[in-house]
């Protein structure tokens, strides 16, 4: 009995369905963040958090592992680019849009994996797959024009839709990366990636404060930062990390498709934000063009 409940609670569907949830809250401490802790900071700091504790509890092991693997610190660090760059623009985007449309936008995460897999690794994809493609991108779209077929043909979107798209961009090359990640262990992985994802943000934490944009955290944004680093920042990548070992990065980045349904349901409880009809029309859209695309 606790073997089965023991593996059916370390299964990838529960791990990456907790990694969902954890990113969910994410839309809702991003918004909370605004104006108590300037993005640039909030990334820096988050990633500062989240390797001094591992290097704490694991220093050892991840220093053998960055001595071990030394000839993948190229890959490192782009990995570490892809999540500080998806970070950035999600608490850039965070300024200028809803916690529903950050979740929502998210969804197209799988969509643009599978792109991005076509196009630099040439993962072929069947004709049922590119509809399924077409139609979660349209779905997309259709979040980042609010509904509305006037802002699609004059091209003016809001720009924190478009930002959150560059970030859904920056984490797809992130889930195609893990795939391609050294045989380490899951939580020393996460140390060694918070380390590069720390250096990678650095310029731009740099940036902020040379054009005094830099917005020290309040009391409000100390909690938030604390709420990012242990759930978000390490325990739904490690979950999801885990998840990609079970499954692969194809499938384990449909769960990703969880996010905005977590962050509608807490941004309308927590935030009194309001689902409109073309939020559940992109909903559907995305949903519909995944299962699709994963049809055989």
């Amino acid at each position: 009995m606790l073997a089965s409940t023991k593996r059916i609670l370390f299964s990838a569907p529960i791990l990456l369905a907790l990694a969902a949830l954890g990113w969910g809250g994410n839309t809702i401490a991003a918004r909370v963040a605004v104006g108590e802790v300037s993005p640039m900071m909030l990334v820096s700091i988050r990633w500062l958090m989240v390797s001094i504790m591992l290097i704490t509890i694991y220093p050892r092991a991840i220093r053998e592992a960055l001595f071990t693997y030394k000839d993948k610190w190229p890959w490192l660090l782009g990995m570490g680019f892809g999540l500080s760059g998806f970070n950035i623009m999600f608490y850039l985007a965070a300024h200028s849009t809803s916690a529903i449309n950050l979740g929502l936008m998210q969804s197209s995460i799988p969509a643009i994996i599978m792109l991005m897999g076509l196009v630099i690794f040439r993962i072929p994809v069947t004709g049922l797959q590119f509809i399924g493609l077409l139609i979660a991108m349209t779905g997309a779209v259709i979040v980042i024009a609010k509904g509305s077929l006037d802002t699609i043909l004059t091209l003016t979107f809001n720009h924190g839709d478009l930002i959150m798209m560059i970030g859904c961009v920056c984490y797809a090359g992130y889930t195609l990366g893990l795939s391609k990640r050294p045989p380490v262990n899951s939580i020393i992985m996460m140390g060694i990636l918070s380390i590069f994802a720390l250096i990678a943000s650095l310029p731009f934490a740099i940036g902020e404060a040379l054009t005094n944009t830099l917005i020290f955290p309040s009391m409000t944004g100390w909690l938030v930062l604390l709420y990012v680093a242990i759930v978000p920042s390490f325990l739904s990548q490690v979950w999801f990390m885990q998840g990609v070992d079970k499954i692969g990065s194809g499938k384990a980045g449909m769960f990703t498709n969880l996010v905005p349904v977590f962050s509608a349901l807490l941004g309308i409880q927590l935030l009194d934000e309001q689902m409109g009809l073309y939020h559940l029309i992109s909903l559907a859209m995305v949903f519909t063009g995944l299962y699709i695309a994963q049809r055989r």
